[in-house]
């Protein structure tokens, strides 16, 4: 290789890792450096609360929401599209109704529907809830929501998905009655379903610090077994 080349080379791989985006601290106190917008990937997503302005995450975030956008279109082509809620402000920090959402690794996502209801982009709140009484209402949609929830396990750096209880105490009996407790794939799934509160409406997706982000503060190790 002449050596023009091997300089401009040197060039682009010094200025992609720059502009590379950063996960800085946990996840309840950190912050983001070169924040990516999932606005600017054109990803099919319906993303909701567009008036908060918390289109923000690290890139492997943003690969992340794109990889189940499109494993929902590619799976269940009549279903309704992924539906997004806040991921994070643009520089990270503290962020109202959140605990945590700080350094780009966590993302609110809607259940998967039956009715392929499709929710206001300007909303000021979610517009439906999946459990009512402590039990699961007929339009959430458990067949596709586990499809989603083992594909983001198995494939991707998926570390935790909280949900609420009745959620999980609907998915372990779901396990149960179709012989899935046996079925690795499942237990992990199931291992990895944590349970929240105020997760009725919604589910929360987190990932694992990526490697090279070396200021970023994992969390402790999810517990064995699969909560059932």
């Amino acid at each position: 290789m002449k050596k023009s080349a091997l300089i401009l080379a040197f060039i682009f791989i010094q200025t992609t890792a720059i502009q590379a985006s950063e996960a800085i601290g946990y996840y309840s106190a950190g912050s983001i450096k070169d924040a990516e917008s999932i606005q600017d990937r054109g990803t099919p997503i319906r993303k909701l609360f567009l008036q908060r302005g918390r289109f923000f995450g690290t890139q492997e975030m943003q690969d992340i929401i794109s990889d189940a956008a499109d494993f929902v279109r590619q799976e269940f082509p009549e279903s309704e599209m992924l539906q997004v809620g806040d991921i994070a402000n643009k520089n990270g920090g503290a962020l109202k109704e959140h605990g945590s959402h700080q350094n780009g690794l966590d993302a609110d996502i809607v259940y998967l529907t039956r009715n392929g209801n499709l929710q206001s982009q300007t909303a000021v709140y979610w517009q439906e809830e999946f459990v009512k009484g402590g039990v699961v209402t007929a339009n959430f949609n458990t067949e596709r929501n586990l499809a989603l929830f083992k594909h983001l396990i198995m494939n991707t750096p998926t570390e935790r998905i909280f949900v609420d209880a009745a959620i999980k105490n609907h998915f372990c009996s779901y396990a149960k009655k179709n012989n899935l407790l046996n079925d690795s794939e499942t237990k992990e799934t199931l291992r990895r379903l944590r349970v929240e509160k105020l997760h009725t409406n919604h589910f929360h997706m987190r990932i694992k610090c990526p490697t090279t982000d070396l200021k970023c503060k994992a969390q402790a190790a999810v517990p064995v077994g699969t909560g059932c």
